[in-house]
C-alpha cells in the first residue's frame, strides 16, 4: 500500500511518504490484524475425506440451464437475512418472532432507499457505458471488494463468474434455528450495522468490518455477501470453501469440511441468475508482493483465472499507488479487457504510459479525502480532465469515498485489440 507519486520528488521526501502510508494504511486496513475468534479448543478430528475434492488451479466452467434445488439451507438462511418472507422454505416460522419481523420491515425499507438513493441509476446507466465490455468478457475481477457483491452485478449484470479479493475473514452463515432466547434480536442488529457504511456511503470500510464481522457477530463476510447475491434477485444453489496445501495448490471443499491445519481462505457461492449457474468467489488474501508473486500458488491461480476479465475497482484506499503493491498492479494491465475503476485506482499514468487502454472519463476529479493527507492530485489525471472538458459525463449517482461532496470519478479504460 506504498505510493508511487507521480509528480517529481526528492528520495528521501519519496521514503518518508512512503513510511507514512505504510504506518497509515496498516491502521486504516488493520492488515494482518488478529481476528476475534472463540477460543473454545476442540477435539482434534479425523478428516472426512469425502468431503475433500480434486486439488485444482482454475475456476470451473460452470454448466448452464441445471435444475438444482433451490430450497437449500444456504437459500433459505439468506433469505431470511433478506427479510424475504414466504421464500424460506423451513426457516419461514421465524418471520413469526418479533425480532425477524423487524428485521425484514427494516431492510425492506432500506432497500428500496437504496434503490432510489443509486442502486437502479447505477445498473441503468453501467449495462449501457459498459455494454462492449459486458459483451466481450464474462470474467470480473474485483480486488479489495470486501463483500461489495453489489456494485459489480450493478455494472456487470451478464458476468458468470465474479472473483473479488479482501482482507476480512470468510466466515459462516448463522444457524438460525438454533438461536436461544434474544440471539436473533442481537444477531440481526449486528447484521444491520455491519450494512450500514454500503447502504449510506457506497462502500465498506475494512477497519469496521474486522469488527463488525468477528465470529461472536456476524462471523465473517459470507452473510453479507451472500445477502447481496440473493437481494440482487438470484437464488443460491450451493457454498463450497477453498483451502490451501501450502504452496502446492487451492482446493474447493465441502461446505461441512472441517480440519483445523487447514483452514479456508476463500468461498465459492453458485447461483442461480434467470435460470443460469453463476459464481461469486471471494479470497483473503494479502496481495502484496512479498505473499503475491510468481512463486505463490495463489499468484498463479489469479494469473491464470482473470484472463481477458474485467477489473473494477472501487474505494480501494490507492492500494495500487504502492511500489509493494506492484504484482497485482502488473497482472490487472496484462490481463484486463478493460479497467473500470475511481480514482482510487491504478494510477492514470500507466493507463497512458504504451498507449494501450482508450479512455473516457466520467464525473468531477477532485483531491482525495482528508483520511489519505498524504496524497495529492494526480498530474496526469488532473490534465486528462482538463483536455477532455468537453466530452467528460456527469454521473447519474454518486459512488465512493467523496459521498459527501459528491465529486465522483470512473475511469473506463478499454484495451485496445
Amino acid at each position: 500500500m506504498s505510493f508511487c507519486n507521480p509528480h517529481k520528488i526528492p528520495t528521501f521526501a519519496l521514503m518518508i511518504k512512503q513510511l507514512f502510508l505504510l504506518v497509515s494504511v496498516s491502521i486504516a486496513f488493520g492488515c494482518n490484524s488478529p481476528i476475534a475468534e472463540n477460543k473454545k479448543e476442540e477435539p482434534k478430528k479425523t478428516i472426512d475425506t469425502s468431503t475433500i475434492t480434486t486439488k485444482k488451479d482454475s475456476v470451473e466452467t460452470l454448466s448452464q440451464n441445471v435444475n438444482v434445488n433451490i430450497n437449500n439451507r444456504f437459500n433459505n438462511i439468506t433469505a431470511v437475512l433478506c427479510g424475504e418472507k414466504g421464500k424460506a422454505g423451513n426457516l419461514n416460522y421465524l418471520f413469526d418472532t418479533l425480532a425477524w419481523a423487524q428485521h425484514s420491515k427494516f431492510i425492506d425499507s432500506s432497500w428500496k432507499r437504496l434503490e432510489r438513493k443509486r442502486l437502479v441509476a447505477m445498473q441503468e446507466w453501467g449495462r449501457k457505458e459498459f455494454e462492449i465490455a459486458n459483451r466481450e468478457s464474462k470474467m470480473v475481477f474485483y480486488p479489495f471488494s470486501g463483500p461489495d457483491y453489489l456494485s459489480a452485478h450493478a455494472f456487470f449484470p451478464t458476468a458468470d463468474k465474479y472473483i473479488m479479493l479482501g482482507l476480512e475473514p470468510v466466515g459462516k452463515l448463522p444457524e438460525l434455528q438454533k438461536f436461544k432466547a434474544g440471539e436473533a434480536a442481537d444477531y440481526s442488529a449486528d447484521f444491520k450495522k455491519s450494512l450500514g457504511d454500503i447502504f449510506d456511503k457506497s462502500y465498506f470500510i475494512t477497519r469496521k468490518m474486522l469488527n463488525d464481522f468477528q465470529s461472536q457477530k456476524v462471523n465473517g463476510l459470507l452473510p453479507v455477501l451472500a445477502f447481496f447475491i440473493k437481494k440482487s434477485g438470484n437464488e443460491i444453489t450451493d457454498v463450497k470453501y477453498l483451502i490451501r496445501y501450502n504452496q502446492d495448490s487451492i482446493s474447493e471443499v465441502a461446505y461441512d469440511f472441517n480440519d483445523a491445519e487447514h483452514k479456508p481462505f476463500g468461498v465459492r457461492v453458485d447461483f442461480l441468475q434467470a435460470g443460469k449457474q453463476k459464481a461469486v468467489y471471494y479470497f483473503k488474501y494479502d496481495v502484496s508482493n512479498k505473499k503475491f508473486n510468481d512463486t505463490t500458488a495463489f499468484f498463479k491461480y489469479i494469473n491464470k483465472n482473470s484472463t481477458n476479465c474485467i477489473t473494477y475497482i472501487k474505494s480501494a484506499s490507492y492500494l495500487l499507488h504502492a511500489g509493494f503493491m506492484g504484482n497485482i498492479r502488473a497482472l490487472i494491465l496484462k490481463n484486463s479487457i478493460a479497467v473500470i475503476q475511481d480514482d482510487t485506482g491504478i494510477p492514470f499514468k500507466y493507463f497512458e504510459e504504451g498507449k494501450n487502454f482508450d479512455i473516457k472519463l466520467y464525473g468531477q476529479y477532485t483531491k482525495p479525502v482528508s483520511d489519505f493527507p498524504y496524497l495529492s492530485l494526480q498530474k496526469p489525471l488532473q490534465e486528462a480532465f482538463k483536455r477532455d472538458s468537453g466530452k467528460v459525463e456527469k454521473l447519474p449517482f454518486h459512488l465512493g469515498y467523496h459521498w459527501g461532496s459528491k465529486k465522483d470519478v470512473i475511469i473506463y479504460a478499454k484495451k485496445r485489440i
